[in-house]
């Protein structure tokens, strides 16, 4: 008992000690054990507290730290279904802030819309301006969406869709950048070049061709976003490129002349023919009898002629019809015919087929048009979309030269065709500050 005192003793002192430290407000016995120093000699947080409340000389005591809040997570905006519209199969409308409406492309089974805007909230918001990929379905369904990010603002140059992902060339303050991104969206690659004031893509059965226009034009091959060859090639405007397999067939319009070039799958140069006094308008290669051939069509100062150019484009052995006299003219070709729209003092629509034969003319269909936005190929035809008298237009121009129209009864800028694989058609055109997106019956 006596060996036991001193605990019994020392246990009643800290009960008494206790009990007057609750009476004072001073806290618990544990708070007094507490501020020893922990295992790292740092002391707690209670300790901290305690010197800065003495430190604030008897003012109140400083809050308790609150818990860091979660950042709030962006909602998940997407699929966004479209809306019916009347007469339409859909209408898809996109509330953006100063958008220009840059390029659309097909996969066959999706629609990809890229613009430039400077949207800050919402399913499109950017942190500055930028450009945005807006992937649809056949129903007008935003599927999904994809900014692409750079260090500064930067200006919109071509776009194309390529085995590798789609494709898209940005301008910066002194270089372009080249994105890649995959058509689900999953990964973006981005690979940057020289600057160049224009930009043009072709795309090959393996990678893509990136022809950049400066004092002259360089061509890049690109494929899984490595430059596996380059090269320089004289000035001119880049009207086609066409892919052998074993060698490229590149086509560059001057002022007075174009060239026809060839070049090796890693870039080098072949061959050159230049064809003087004409520009180049545009070009489709043929097989004919089991040989490769070419149609084009040329401006000159005697009028438009569509001609036909064996392989090795002899001006001697070609074929050629005159059109007629034009400022300009609209020149698509579908494989089996070739739509060619004059302008002078008054427009002149021809249809000729692939043996150089006119197969429709109509002086009246395209008068007073102010601007053709866009032409597609379709089953038998084209889809041509214009403005006359100030409203887009769409017209459906058979081969054979019958038409219908439909009145889409807007103003735009800026407006494309979208056919799908199945013949899903819609129209994709800018209204103030909405990229709308149209299904047509």
């Amino acid at each position: 008992m006596k060996k036991n005192a001193p605990k019994i003793l020392a246990v009643v002192l800290l009960s008494v000690v206790a009990v007057l430290m609750i009476v004072a407000g001073s806290g618990s016995l544990l708070d007094v054990l507490d501020k020893t120093p922990n295992s790292q000699g740092a002391t707690s947080n209670l300790t901290d507290n305690s010197e800065q409340n003495s430190e604030n000389n008897g003012s109140a005591p400083l809050p308790e730290n609150e818990p860091t809040e979660t950042p709030e997570e962006e909602p998940n905006y997407f699929p966004i279904s479209a809306t019916t519209d009347g007469p339409n199969r859909y209408m898809q409308a996109l509330s953006l802030e100063a958008p220009s409406l840059n390029a659309v492309h097909n996969t066959g089974s999706a629609s990809y819309v890229i613009f430039t805007h400077a949207t800050q909230e919402g399913p499109f918001k950017v942190a500055k301006a930028s450009q945005t990929i807006v992937a649809l379905d056949g129903e007008g369904t935003i599927l999904s969406a994809i900014s692409l990010q750079a260090p500064k603002e930067t200006k919109y140059l071509s776009s194309q869709i390529t085995q590798d992902g789609l494709v898209v060339v940005t301008k910066g303050e002194n270089r372009s950048f080249v994105y890649t991104v995959t058509y689900d969206f999953s990964q973006v690659d981005l690979m940057e070049l020289p600057q160049f004031s224009e930009i043009a893509l072709f795309a090959l059965t393996e990678g893509f061709l990136l022809i950049g226009k400066s004092k002259e034009n360089t061509v890049y091959k690109i494929k899984n976003n490595v430059v596996i060859a380059s090269n320089t090639l004289q000035t001119g405007e880049l009207k086609a490129v066409y892919d052998f397999s074993t060698h490229y067939v590149m086509f560059l319009s001057g002022i007075n002349s174009y060239s026809v070039i060839k070049l090796s799958d890693t870039l080098k140069q072949l061959s050159a023919v230049t064809i003087p006094s004409k520009t180049l308008l545009s070009v489709e290669p043929v097989v004919e009898d089991g040989e490769q051939k070419y149609i084009t069509v040329e401006l000159s100062s005697t009028g438009v002629e569509i001609a036909k150019y064996p392989q090795n484009f002899s001006i001697t052995n070609s074929e050629r019809v005159g059109v007629g006299f034009a400022e300009s003219a609209d020149v698509f070709m579908n494989g089996e015919s070739i739509f060619l729209l004059l302008h002078s003092t008054t427009d002149r629509l021809y249809l000729v087929d692939k043996t150089l034969n006119f197969t429709s003319s109509n002086n009246t269909a395209f008068q007073g048009i102010s601007r053709l936005y866009d032409c597609s190929s379709s089953l038998g035809g084209y889809k041509v979309l214009y403005s006359k008298g100030e409203i887009l237009t769409l017209v459906d121009v058979r081969n054979d030269g019958s038409q219908q129209s439909l009145n889409l009864d807007t103003k735009t800028d800026s407006a494309y065709i979208s056919i799908l694989a199945n013949e899903e058609l819609s129209i994709v055109y800018l209204e103030d500050n909405f990229i709308k997106i149209v299904g047509i019956d």
